[in-house]
């Protein structure tokens, strides 16, 4: 008897800041780094990190070599509607579904499609796997802030340092491409946010030829996914402005690629971005409008408790149990075997499980420590151990390898207790 385990969208992060979540909200700050003023991000592809560039105005892509790594779905089959990107000057050769892809506990998603390049020497340069899209925050809110070097995840609403009178309605093309305007000299011009592409505003030909502007300025364009390079069409803009802010001078590039105008990663270096995907909404302010607080509390256990079951969280997990950032195979860190109990408070199995498991947990109270983890508030844990069923049980003993026993099993759970874990 079981539950089966279903998430709905989005994926990993460098280090936590903080982490809050009650009931139908929650808030995730997470480090980055920069590399060639790309955003990277290490994102858990079933239950492996890799590391993949933000690009918020293409599709999540991965290198071919990274493919059987990070282990797809082969029972998916795929039919390209399209034989290039929408927004990139890309071939797109062929597609690949991965069960599990998390950023952090916010971010999180089951088959996910990712597109796979045979070949991308820039990638291999910066040394990443692949980038990150949009289809990871569907649903979510994101906001970038480049001056602390900080993405949060929330959700349902933007951080409360997020002012409601620097936002403007955005659109999502394609799914996932945020389609907002920018004023130059005002006019108006429609754009989509694009974080991989370097400099301020680049603009179709088309677009390019309306834009009143005189010839000068220096600014970097991009083509597809290859390093930047110097635009040879440039015009300097007297006035620009976004959202509710004055841009000043701004530096307008003809880029001969592209299938629209975009708004490119400079404007990260200005202010504050939020993106709220269910609301189509798009803040901008700037970053000393209001003091930002990191939005999270970590719920940290201090305290383990003998004869208890002890509900613990992924920085438990990392500190004291196993850190699966820096070792791919299993090095428990612990001196007692534990059973840990993957539960959601839905599952009817699982509640029926957990008296069962406090019961044993007071039987071996000296013996062996008894843990529990909400499958709905750890995503990153569940991809790491592949949930799929819940309850599921990680019995670890103190050396060797952990067993799986998924569903309402208490009598074979004991006789694992007894034949492995205390042998």
């Amino acid at each position: 008897m079981y539950c089966k385990l279903f998430i709905v969208l989005a994926m990993s992060f460098t280090s936590v800041v903080g982490f809050a979540q009650s009931k139908n909200t929650a808030t995730e700050v997470l480090d980055y780094r920069e590399m060639d003023g790309k955003m990277i991000v290490d994102v858990m592809v079933n239950g492996r990190f890799l590391p993949f560039a933000l690009d918020l105005a293409g599709h999540t892509t991965i290198l071919s070599k990274y493919v059987d790594e990070a282990n797809p779905e082969k029972h998916i089959a795929h039919r390209l509607l399209d034989s290039t990107f929408l927004y990139k000057d890309m071939s797109l050769p062929r597609l690949e579904t991965f069960g599990w892809v998390t950023l952090g506990n916010v971010a999180y998603a089951n088959n996910l499609t990712a597109c796979v390049l045979e070949e991308a020497p820039y990638f291999q340069k910066l040394g990443i796997a692949g980038v990150l899209g949009g289809e990871m925050f569907l649903g979510k809110v994101l906001t970038i802030d480049t001056q602390r070097k900080k993405l949060t995840v929330s959700t349902p609403t933007a951080p409360p340092y997020m002012q409601e009178d620097y936002q403007m309605k955005m659109e999502l093309v394609a799914g996932t491409t945020v389609a907002c305007e920018i004023i130059l000299d005002e006019e108006v011009f429609p754009v989509v946010l694009d974080t991989w592409n370097e400099g301020f505003v680049s603009m179709t030909p088309e677009d390019f030829a309306k834009v009143n502007g005189k010839k000068g300025g220096k600014a970097s364009i991009t083509k597809g996914y290859l390093p930047t390079e110097k635009a040879t069409a440039t015009k300097v803009v007297a006035k620009g402005r976004f959202v509710n802010e004055e841009l000043g001078e701004v530096v307008v590039a003809k880029n001969e690629n592209l299938p629209r105008s975009i708004l490119g990663s400079d404007i990260l270096r200005k202010g504050i971005v939020t993106i709220d995907y269910k609301k189509q909404k798009l803040y901008f302010q700037p970053f000393d409008l209001v003091k930002v607080q990191n939005d999270g509390m970590d719920n940290v256990v201090t305290e383990i408790v003998p004869g208890k079951l002890n509900s613990i969280n992924r920085k438990y997990f990392l500190e004291h149990l196993y850190d699966y950032r820096k070792d791919k195979e299993f090095i428990f860190k612990g001196n007692k075997p534990i059973v840990i109990d993957f539960w959601a408070t839905w599952c009817k199995p699982c509640m029926q499980l957990m008296p069962e498991l406090e019961k044993m947990a007071e039987r071996y109270k000296d013996q062996v420590v008894f843990m529990k983890i909400d499958v709905d508030k750890e995503k990153e844990l569940c991809a790491v151990f592949n949930v799929k069923l819940i309850p599921m049980l990680l019995l670890v003993p103190v050396s060797g390898k952990p067993t799986v026993l998924e569903g309402y099993q208490p009598e074979k759970c004991e006789e694992i207790i007894q034949e492995q874990l205390l042998k």
